[in-house]
């Protein structure tokens, strides 16, 4: 990836990771959160933008699980870890460079760090190259086909055992019911999901907790 930066300090934020503040005041170590607050909307934002351009006759729905899918920290993880980012990150030895949910933040990090920079266009551009290039392997990928299964796989193998979904709400007559389902992991909720059967709304909440659960266990 080519971006030349004017401002050198917000390159070396968006690759700053807390755990390097040990021992240094917050002037010294400047971290990558505030510019990963900020990356996470601009990503959102020109997601949204190419799938509404792109798909002119597709309803809200389908175009918010595009969207989920395509801007989900796994996915962001495999763009960062494509681009290398692990190997500019400035963080303590202990930490685990590669872990994906670390990678996905860096990655939202730099956008934020390139927006200010360079501006929308530039984060267009490289979000084009990178992220959308790959819209077709993503939604045939199990990420966009079954959250469920994917957000079990990887809690399991992050020690946090299986997720655990739960009704909410259901409303509606019988052969037009919604349900509103909840997903739990170790015992707090990271997402919910809404639809015309349990199974549709347990998949809506699994997308959902997909990007929290990995944005807070970075």
């Amino acid at each position: 990836m080519s971006c030349s930066f004017k401002n050198k300090g917000l390159l070396k934020q968006a690759f700053t990771h807390s755990s390097c503040k040990q021992g240094l005041s917050v002037l010294d170590c400047e971290t990558y959160e505030r510019l990963e607050f900020l990356g996470d909307s601009v990503v959102n934002l020109l997601t949204a933008e190419f799938l509404f351009l792109k798909y002119g006759k597709e309803n809200e729905g389908m175009l918010s699980k595009k969207k989920s899918a395509i801007v989900s920290g796994a996915v962001l993880a495999r763009v960062a870890k494509h681009l290398k980012l692990h190997s500019h990150l400035i963080a303590a030895k202990e930490l685990d460079k590669k872990n994906p949910a670390l990678l996905a933040d860096v990655f939202e990090a730099l956008m934020g760090a390139v927006y200010l920079d360079m501006g929308l266009e530039k984060c267009r551009e490289i979000l084009s190259k990178f992220l959308f290039s790959r819209e077709n392997e993503i939604l045939k990928s199990e990420i966009f086909q079954n959250p469920k299964a994917l957000l079990n796989e990887k809690t399991q193998e992050l020690g946090f055992g299986a997720p655990v979904y739960e009704i909410l709400e259901e409303w509606g007559e019988i052969h037009k019911r919604k349900f509103k389902m909840a997903v739990s992991i170790s015992g707090r909720c990271f997402g919910q999901g809404i639809g015309l059967s349990k199974k549709e709304a347990e998949q809506g909440a699994a997308k959902e907790a997909l990007k929290r659960f990995f944005k807070k266990n970075g």
